[in-house]
C-alpha cells in the first residue's frame, strides 16, 4: 500500500535565472559579477546557474570558446556550458554549478576569457543506432529509454524508462554499450543494469488516464539530442499514436539531467484533435516488496517506491524511484496492480512538467528509505523555493556586495 511521509530536509539542486542588470555606464566591463542568494535555512550541495546570454553581450570578446566562470573570493574556476537550448545555433544561456550555505549569498565573477579543459564533465546523453535507445546520466545515476529498433530486437512495446543504478561518479554510458549488453547487467564494481521494465512505465513512463484505465504510449519513433554537457543534457522524443478510448493523442517529450543530481526533468506534452482538459500519468512499475511512500507538503508532491532490487537480476541493494509533479494540477495517487501512479490534469499542447529519479544504497548517498524521502522533500522545497540573483553593479567591491 502507499503511505503518506512527512520528512526532514535535505540536500538539493536548484535553478537560478539572474534578474537584468541596470543599464552600463561608460566602458564595457572586463568581466561581470554576479550574486546569488539562498532563501531558504538548508543547506544546497549542487545549484545549476542560468544566466541569460543576453546579459554576457556586456562582455568584449564573449563567445561560446571564451567565456569561464569563477568564484569572485577563491578565484576558482566552475564548470561551466554555453547552452543552446533549441540547437538552433543560437545561445540562450551560460550554466554553471555551485554550492551554498542555508541563506548564504555568493558572487561570481564571468569573464571572456577560455575555460580550462580538465573541469569535469557531469551530464550526458547517448543515442544508441543499433538498438535505437536514448540513455542519459549524471554523476550519480543513468536512464535508458526504447526506440522501435527494440520490436525487431526482442519483440518490447514500451515507452518504459530503465534505470541504470551507478556507484561510480564517472560516466558509464559509452564505456558499458561498448562492452555489450550482456556485460552490462553484471556488476563488476561500477553499477549496473538491475532494473526490469518490460512492458511497464518502468520509472517514470507517461499515459493518459481515461475512463479508470491507463493507455500508454509505444517505444518513440523519433529523437533530438540538444545539449550534451558538461553541467545539462538535453534530448527530445516523438512518440506515435495512442487510441485511449477514442481519444487520439500524440506525446514530445522532452527531458533534461543535471550534473550532480538524482532526478530528471520531464516535459510531456500530448497533441489531440480535442480541446478537452486531459489527465495524464505518469508511473512507476511495482516490483516485489518495494513500499509505496507519498508527501504533499511542498507545492511539488512526490510519490516514491522503495523496495530490494529483484534479486532474480543479480542486483543487490535496495533501490528508490520517485515523480514529483506540481500540487496544483495533482488530480490524485494511486495503486496499481503493476504500477503506482500520479495523475495530473492539463490541456491539450501544454506540457506537464514532472521530475523523476531513482538512488541505490550501494552508490553509498542513500542508506535507507528515511534518506531517500529526505532527498525528494529537499528537492521539492528546491523547486518551491528558488535561488534569486542579480548582477553587481561595477562600482561596488566585492566585499562590500558580500
Amino acid at each position: 500500500m502507499i503511505r503518506p511521509r512527512r520528512t526532514s530536509l535535505a540536500l538539493a539542486a536548484a535553478l537560478l535565472v539572474l534578474a537584468p542588470p541596470q543599464p552600463a555606464r561608460g566602458q564595457a566591463p572586463a568581466s561581470l559579477t554576479l550574486s546569488g542568494e539562498n532563501p531558504l535555512a538548508l543547506a544546497r550541495e549542487v545549484e545549476t546557474v542560468a544566466v541569460p546570454w543576453t546579459l554576457l553581450a556586456r562582455l568584449p570578446g564573449v563567445s561560446a570558446q571564451r567565456v569561464r566562470v569563477l568564484d569572485a573570493v577563491s578565484r576558482r574556476e566552475l564548470v561551466a556550458q554555453p547552452l543552446d537550448g533549441e540547437a538552433d545555433g543560437q545561445l540562450d544561456s551560460l550554466l554553471f554549478q555551485a554550492g551554498f550555505g542555508p541563506r548564504e549569498v555568493r558572487l561570481f565573477l564571468v569573464e571572456a576569457a577560455p575555460p580550462a579543459d580538465s573541469l569535469g564533465r557531469g551530464a550526458h546523453v547517448l543515442f544508441v543506432p543499433d538498438r535505437e535507445d536514448v540513455a542519459w546520466e549524471s554523476d550519480r545515476i543513468a536512464f535508458r529509454i526504447y526506440g522501435k529498433k527494440l520490436w525487431e530486437l526482442e519483440n518490447l512495446h514500451s515507452n518504459g524508462i530503465d534505470v541504470w543504478p551507478k556507484r561510480t561518479r564517472k560516466l558509464v554510458l559509452d564505456e558499458w554499450y561498448s562492452a555489450g549488453h550482456d556485460s552490462y547487467h553484471i556488476d563488476t564494481g561500477e553499477g549496473a543494469d538491475f532494473f526490469q521494465v518490460g512492458s511497464t512505465l518502468g520509472a517514470g513512463g507517461t499515459g493518459i488516464w481515461r475512463a479508470d484505465s491507463l493507455f500508454r504510449g509505444d517505444n518513440f519513433l523519433q529523437h533530438r539530442l540538444v545539449a550534451d554537457g558538461p553541467v545539462r543534457a538535453i534530448f527530445e522524443l516523438d512518440y506515435g499514436p495512442i487510441d485511449a478510448r477514442g481519444l487520439q493523442a500524440t506525446e514530445h517529450k522532452r527531458v533534461s539531467i543535471d550534473a550532480g543530481q538524482n532526478l530528471f526533468r520531464q516535459e510531456s506534452t500530448f497533441r489531440t484533435s480535442t480541446s478537452g482538459e486531459l489527465q495524464v500519468v505518469v508511473g512507476l512499475v511495482k516490483r516485489a516488496g518495494l513500499v509505496g511512500s507519498t508527501s504533499k507538503a511542498s507545492a511539488w508532491a512526490w510519490l516514491s517506491g522503495w523496495g530490494p532490487i529483484a534479486p532474480g537480476t543479480g542486483g543487490h541493494g535496495d533501490l528508490g524511484t520517485a515523480v514529483l509533479v506540481a500540487r496544483s494540477s495533482l488530480v490524485d495517487m494511486k495503486e496499481l496492480d503493476d504500477h503506482y501512479i500520479t495523475i495530473s490534469r492539463v490541456q491539450p499542447n501544454v506540457p506537464l512538467l514532472s521530475f523523476v529519479g531513482a538512488g541505490w544504497t550501494s552508490s553509498r548517498d542513500f542508506d535507507r528509505a528515511e534518506d531517500w524521502w529526505r532527498y525528494l522533500d529537499a528537492f521539492a522545497q528546491r523547486l518551491a523555493h528558488p535561488l534569486t540573483g542579480q548582477v553587481v553593479p561595477a562600482q561596488m567591491p566585492a566585499a562590500a556586495a558580500r
